[in-house]
């Protein structure tokens, strides 16, 4: 029996590739607008999130998100707030 869809529609957005060497690894990530928030995609381990300036900041959000150490964290949020 086929589903019966609430709501199916299709939208054109910009997207932002942004590739850049940390101290620790390559990261690659797509940024979509997405209201007041920016769906943060990250290419190499398939995880995202819709983030902003404040959100970034939380404690451990960046960590359990992109399953990265604390020093990996910091990191990304240093390349998050430039970019958010």
């Amino acid at each position: 029996m086929p589903h019966e869809f609430l709501q199916d529609r299709t939208v054109t957005k910009e997207v932002r590739y942004v590739s850049v060497m940390g101290n620790f690894k390559r990261y690659d990530f797509a940024f979509v607008e997405e209201g007041t928030k920016k769906l943060v995609i990250d290419l190499h381990k398939n995880r995202f999130a819709a983030l902003d300036k404040d959100e970034i900041e939380k404690d451990g959000k960046i960590e359990h998100i992109f399953h990265v150490t604390e020093i990996e964290a910091d990191e990304l949020r240093g390349i998050l707030r430039e970019i958010l």
